[in-house]
């Protein structure tokens, strides 16, 4: 099948099947989640594994565009406002979640670095399945502020953690990384993006502030959006930190800031959608049955560390009730981040990486169709969303 073919089959089946679910209240995030398992390999087989390797690039391309838009928050007057609180409930969220999943699968298994690996990927939460649901059910508030917030960091936190535990875990298994290494690696990723993201976003805001041109605001920033991607690839940074940098820099220095977010928004709908269809595609049901009690146990410790994670740091900030008690169950979503990082475990370490990826690939499963569901019935009923 031809690569136009599919696009026009994925685009259409998700559509249908997401109208279908949402006259049983669902969002659309878990439509586009079911139309890609019943068109992949899992089910009906109708797009080929080899279709679905050669539409990879969109997946890298939409966490782009979710992590630029998640930089529009990082608006200095909004940061003002949130950062003690947010980056109080950011460090227990991701850090209880962690410990959880560590002291759970290392109980089980008594391998250490399998527990602590796949500890790190725990603190990753999807941005795209929430900031879905929160633009499909126009979620306003000061719960929604905090949980773009916390979502729009936790992925930072996550890939620091992830590099050093990855460094610890080849120490642990062979010697052969020096502590020195350990420290660079993460750092060198890290702020790596953040200077490209940085540069690129000011090139953005220096552009398009010397022109009214509308077809330069419509097509620059996302020009811009993919030569970032490629070359986070390339040089091995993170792509969604450098489009963090890009939004957080246009958020701040560009006077139209708001223009730029709404028109690539706009542009970026059915980008969405295929991405969110390609992540069900490559769920495979087949990993569901090795589950077992290794996924129960990480699927029962990271909901619980998420959860009490966000309850200690808002408690210590002292924020309302309704954000400490209900914050945790929107963070709950695990795809493209988590992936990622499982399938890069899995080339770091041969012999216990495909065991990582199966892992993760289950909860993946389970989180996806339902921690949107959860998101969704969270933000109706503290009252910062209305069902449509």
């Amino acid at each position: 099948m031809n690569t136009i073919l599919s696009l026009g089959i994925i685009s259409l089946t998700s559509i249908i099947v997401a109208k279908l679910l949402r006259k049983l209240k669902l969002p659309s995030v878990t439509g586009y989640l079911l139309a890609g398992l019943l068109l992949g390999p899992s089910i009906f087989g109708i797009i080929s594994q080899d279709s679905i390797k050669e539409l990879s690039f969109i997946s890298d391309l939409a966490l782009g565009l979710i992590a630029f838009h998640i930089g529009e928050n990082f608006e200095i007057s909004v940061i003002k406002k949130l950062a003690k609180k947010v980056l109080s409930i950011t460090f227990f969220e991701a850090f209880v979640a962690v410990v959880f999943v560590f002291i759970a699968l290392f109980t089980i298994t008594h391998e250490f670095a399998f527990s602590i690996v796949v500890a790190s990927i725990a603190a990753a939460t999807a941005p795209a399945a929430t900031i879905m649901v929160i633009k499909e059910y126009k979620a306003k508030g000061p719960l929604t502020d905090t949980l773009i917030s916390v979502v729009a960091l936790d992925d930072l936190v996550c890939i620091l953690l992830y590099s050093i535990s990855t460094a610890v875990a080849q120490i642990a298994l062979s010697g052969s990384l020096t502590v020195g290494e350990a420290i660079a690696k993460p750092l060198i990723e890290i702020f790596g993006a953040f200077f490209v993201g940085g540069a690129i976003g000011f090139i953005i805001s220096f552009l398009i502030k010397r022109t009214a041109n509308k077809e330069i605001l419509t097509l620059l920033p996302m020009s811009f959006i993919l030569l970032a991607v490629g070359i986070s690839i390339k040089f091995n940074l993170s792509s969604l930190l450098t489009c963090v940098a890009i939004g957080a820099v246009v958020a701040n220095f560009s006077p139209v800031s708001h223009k730029i977010f709404d028109t690539t928004e706009n542009l970026s709908t059915h980008i969405y959608l295929l991405f969110f269809t390609l992540s069900g595609m490559n769920l495979d049901l087949s990993i569901i049955k090795g589950l077992g009690i290794l996924g129960i146990a990480y699927l029962i410790s990271r909901s619980l560390g998420k959860m009490t994670g966000a309850y200690i740091g808002g408690s210590l900030t002292k924020v309302e009730p309704k954000i400490k008690n209900n914050l945790g169950f929107g963070l709950l979503p695990q795809a493209g981040v988590a992936i990622g990082l499982a399938s890069l475990a899995s080339t770091t370490f041969p012999e216990m990486g495909p065991r990582i990826l199966n892992l993760i690939m289950a909860s993946v499963f389970v989180y996806e169709l339902v921690g949107p569901v959860i998101s969704k019935r969270m933000l109706i009923r503290v009252g910062e969303a209305q069902e449509n």
